[in-house]
């Protein structure tokens, strides 16, 4: 048995402008067995193993003019949804950003969701990007707080949380023993979460979709020992670049 370690390392190799915080993998297969003439396991296997998970950091920046925006981070040390990090072994097929820690002085937490299969960039390399840019601040030259992302007009509400995340889907091809073959990432798309004490007059929402928010009869929610809160999710698909 290993001994324990302590503390978070960098394992998708992102380098010194992120700083580890955690990581979650996990190793799954697809089992499969088949039956006898009275119904009982007469051979079984295990096949597409993938190993995947979630690893979380907090962004740097290089010492000398980093990036004011997480689109612009990403695309620097070539982590973007798409990419394939740690030597060509793992593919990023999401990726978000955390803005609550910032109520408390805190800067973001960026969660990358990673897996195995690829070793290679497809013929034609894409990735997805975010046309958000200056509205995921990254915060490494300025004082944290916490992102209205969209154009809000707040009236008398106050901003609580944001967060924002990009996702693909990756459905590979298998090869004649069940594992993974070929397969690239589709269906790219972005959510930004926002929750306010008090309800804004309004959120400028152009080209998204709004799939949550208060209720049109009912309002925000409340409780009988706290404040009515708002909150709206929205989407919308990403082309790849």
């Amino acid at each position: 048995m290993s001994a324990p370690v302590f503390g978070a390392i960098d394992v998708l190799a992102l380098g010194a402008n992120w700083e580890p915080q955690s990581n979650s993998p996990s190793l799954s297969g697809t089992r499969v067995s088949t039956g006898g003439p009275d119904g009982d396991v007469v051979a079984e296997n295990t096949h597409n193993n993938i190993e995947s998970g979630t690893a979380t950091y907090i962004y740097l920046g290089p010492v000398s003019t980093p990036p004011t925006d997480f689109p612009a981070a990403f695309a620097a040390d070539s982590c973007d949804i798409g990419d394939l990090v740690d030597t060509n072994t793992l593919l990023i097929t999401g990726i978000a950003l955390d803005y609550s820690p910032c109520a408390a002085g805190k800067k973001p937490l960026v969660t990358f969701t990673y897996r195995d299969g690829p070793t290679a960039a497809p013929a034609t390399p894409f990735v997805y990007v975010s046309a958000l840019t200056t509205a995921l601040p990254t915060y490494v030259a300025a004082n944290v707080t916490v992102p209205d992302i969209l154009s809000v007009t707040p009236g008398s509400a106050e901003t609580q949380n944001s967060s924002w995340e990009m996702s693909m889907s990756f459905d590979p091809d298998l090869d004649k023993d069940g594992d993974y073959l070929a397969g690239q990432g589709y269906a790219g798309e972005e959510v930004v979460n926002l929750t306010f004490v008090g309800t804004p007059t309004s959120i400028v929402s152009t080209g998204w979709q709004q799939t949550s928010g208060p209720g049109t009869n009912t309002g925000e929610a409340v409780s009988n020992t706290g404040y009515g809160q708002a909150a709206y999710t929205f989407a919308r698909g990403v082309t790849r670049t």
